[in-house]
């Protein structure tokens, strides 16, 4: 009997944000990773990451890589705040 594998959850949500936290590139310059590091952009989603680095081979682990080496940071698309509409209040008078 063999045990069903099942799908590792994504690490991160393809809307998430990377953040530039250290632009020292700390990869070997000239390889792979090193080139990877140089396609991050302030600003990009992890999707667009993702898309930029496919042909290097590039992934996830790359980024989880360096969030833990503090060179990057990850923070969540949040959806925008809800708008509450003005409301006029009732005029306070004195007793």
């Amino acid at each position: 009997m063999s045990e069903k594998r099942t799908r590792k959850t994504r690490i991160y949500d393809r809307a998430q944000v990377i953040s530039v936290v250290n632009p020292v590139n700390p990869r070997r310059k000239g390889s792979n990773r090193w080139s990877i590091f140089e396609e991050i952009r302030d600003g990009m989603t992890v999707g667009d990451f993702l898309e930029v680095v496919a042909v290097r081979k590039g992934g996830t682990k790359d980024l989880q890589l360096l969030v833990e080496s503090g060179h990057i940071e990850i923070t969540p698309n949040s959806p925008p705040e809800e708008v509450q509409p003005f409301r006029e209040e009732p005029a306070m008078t004195p007793r």
